[in-house]
């Protein structure tokens, strides 16, 4: 079943808020989602990506993945962006055959507020190479160290505090003390402004 064929008929409604001519001659795969995940309106990259043999599916117009945990990675993303208002980065695949992808999710908000709640935007790029092109330039943007920059890119993929800890092989306290370091550098007094400053430079990249 393709992505195509199970949700164009609902493109026009979705896309109410957003001119689809111009998102459909865009390279970008760009999609909209419910909070739960379903897809609600694709582009023409999009919709051919994941009718291709890649790491994004649909099934039954839901969004997922080849592989799981990328795929429960991913609505959790959605879930939290929708709920909370802060963009997420979900690197997929990293460790795949295929070539890596960046999910950028954002929030998605029109002036007709009540008809888009609890929507999200999807964007998705291949993430070759993109950790050190986003560190090198939060490292520019902010003055932060090899390491900070390092930790802010890994939390923008989500990643929690204890598992990054543990991966690189620092105490709890010291990965809190350098992520207070990076948010007094940024301006963000929260970690989900920060994921969500992260995840605004990556959309620019």
């Amino acid at each position: 079943m393709t992505l195509h064929s199970s949700i164009v008929s609902r493109n026009v409604e979705a896309g109410e808020g957003l001119s689809t001519a111009i998102l459909d001659h865009m390279g970008v795969p760009i999609l909209l989602v419910t909070c739960d995940a379903a897809v609600v309106y694709a582009n023409a990259a999009a919709r051919a990506l994941i009718d291709g043999d890649g790491l994004i599916k649909a099934v039954n117009s839901s969004l997922s993945t080849s592989h799981p945990g990328d795929g429960e990675r991913l609505r959790t993303a959605i879930a939290d962006t929708c709920a909370n208002g802060a963009g997420r980065v979900v690197i997929l695949g990293g460790e795949s055959h295929l070539q890596p992808l960046v999910a950028l999710v954002l929030p998605f908000h029109t002036e007709t507020e009540q008809a888009n709640r609890g929507r999200a935007l999807v964007l998705l790029r291949s993430g070759q190479g993109l950790s050190e092109l986003l560190a090198n330039s939060l490292r520019q943007l902010f003055r932060l160290s090899p390491a900070e920059a390092s930790i802010a890119v890994a939390l923008g993929t989500g990643i929690d505090l204890t598992e990054l800890a543990q991966q690189r092989k620092v105490k709890l306290n010291t990965l809190r003390s350098q992520v207070a370091s990076i948010m007094a550098k940024t301006g963000t007094r929260r970690q989900a402004q920060l994921v969500a400053l992260v995840s605004r430079i990556d959309s620019v990249l």
